[in-house]
């Protein structure tokens, strides 16, 4: 089998100053104007200097994009993947009072026997891999969250809940502030190997696996 690469790209800030609107794609110029807000200027100019570099380095992969807080992460696969990528900083928030709104009752439990730092970490992880299934899978927002995310298996570990077919997850902690999570599912006969790069001329923060799942449904 051979190694196929799921790639996923970083950009902080910093990538703003790249940021050309002659670089931009037919329909993001027409969305450009509307933006208002100088928060949504920087996450603009901040994710679309990341698309546009991570379109020049793999100008026919599938991608997916991703932005929050001036940050932005890109996840780009081959061609005939879906691949849905999902970044969030985190920030104190009544996150018990969401799950009732995107999580099953299992999820909320787990959530509910968490406090502090441990909850919000967690409620993140769950909410960036649920908006990671629904861009991969082309699912609805808010309506179909509940649908995919963690199940306990009665064995102290989690499994994935996910559209039918063989997907796969990952999410990470990136530094302090920021969680993100990516689902894919490829073709079979191929070994994925999920990697991180600084794209934009950014560097990457330090970065830790919070976990990693697979269904073992079949197309």
């Amino acid at each position: 089998m051979g190694v196929q690469e799921l790639l996923i790209w970083w950009a902080d800030q910093g990538a703003a100053k790249g940021y050309r609107n002659q670089d931009l794609s037919a329909e993001d110029a027409l969305r450009a104007p509307a933006l208002r807000s100088s928060k949504a200027q920087v996450d603009w100019r901040v994710s679309r200097t990341l698309l546009q570099d991570v379109r020049q380095a793999v100008p026919l992969a599938a991608m997916s994009l991703s932005h929050s807080g001036g940050h932005a992460v890109c996840a780009s696969a081959p061609q005939g993947w879906e691949v849905g990528a999902d970044l969030e900083r985190i920030r104190p928030r009544d996150v018990l009072r969401l799950a009732e709104w995107v999580c099953t009752p299992a999820e909320q439990e787990a959530l509910a026997g968490l406090e502090g730092a441990a909850q919000q970490e967690r409620f993140y992880l769950l909410w960036t891999l649920k908006e990671a299934f629904i861009k991969a899978a082309g699912l609805d927002f808010p309506a179909d969250m509940a649908s995919v995310g963690l199940a306990f298996d009665g064995k102290a570990q989690w499994r994935l809940r996910a559209p039918p077919g063989h997907w796969r997850a990952c999410s990470w902690r990136l530094g302090e502030d920021w969680i993100a999570s990516v689902a894919w599912r490829a073709p079979a006969g191929g070994v994925v190997r999920p990697q991180w790069r600084g794209g934009a001329a950014c560097v990457l923060p330090t970065l830790a696996i919070l976990g990693d799942w697979a269904t073992t449904g079949q197309d």
